[in-house]
């Protein structure tokens, strides 16, 4: 129990002093890259179904399919580690002693179970936004093996386009938690002894 214990702080909650001493959550870091490659693939997707319309991309089609069917693959993937790292970072909110809870605790003594609620809810969303986009991918790319240049259907088009907004709003979701909840700002390292600081401050300043 204590070796999948510290892999869990390690790998998913950032809690590494090799090779670096490492001050952020990991989840912040994994995102970018599936939110730009879904973003590609359903913006092309939904380019390739608007091309009857958009005949300036006719001559292009094959190559929007093929870059857009990529993209798919590329979201996939890289959607991987966000979604392990982001569920254990929703979990440290969920569960009683978890490090998200302690540290709202900590910031928010008189509101934290109102902040903590209203940020469970706000994940529970996101995460379910990035399940559905995980979902229409998968589809995509199912869906397009042993077609020529892997060129999407008229349902994978639809999908895409309805995804698309989607992926928008779970990352914005996701910004407000960091930025307006504030779950996982200074939560370790240098940061950490800077926040406790500020309060101690605060505190004696309050008296």
């Amino acid at each position: 129990m204590g070796v999948f214990s510290n892999i869990y702080d390690t790998v998913e909650l950032g809690h590494f002093n090799w090779p670096f001493l490492n001050s952020h959550p990991v989840h912040p870091a994994t995102v970018h890259f599936p939110i730009t490659f879904l973003t590609t693939a359903y913006t092309l997707d939904t380019a390739y179904g608007l091309a009857n319309r958009l005949r300036f991309l006719t001559p292009f089609l094959s190559d929007i399919s093929r870059i857009a069917y990529l993209s798919h693959w590329a979201g996939l993937i890289t959607s991987l580690p966000a979604i392990t790292s982001g569920s254990a970072e929703l979990y440290e909110l969920y569960k009683a002693r978890g490090i998200n809870r302690t540290d709202k605790q900590l910031t928010n003594p008189k509101t934290h179970s109102d902040v903590v609620d209203r940020s469970i809810n706000i994940g529970l969303v996101h995460g379910a936004l990035n399940a559905v986009a995980f979902g229409v991918s998968t589809y995509a790319v199912v869906s397009r093996r042993g077609v020529k240049a892997w060129a999407p259907g008229r349902t994978s088009v639809i999908l895409s386009a309805l995804t698309l907004p989607g992926v928008a709003l779970s990352a914005a979701l996701g910004g407000e938690l960091v930025y307006k909840d504030g779950v996982g700002v200074q939560r370790m390292g240098g940061g950490l002894d800077e926040k406790r600081e500020g309060i101690k401050e605060n505190v004696e300043r309050a008296r």
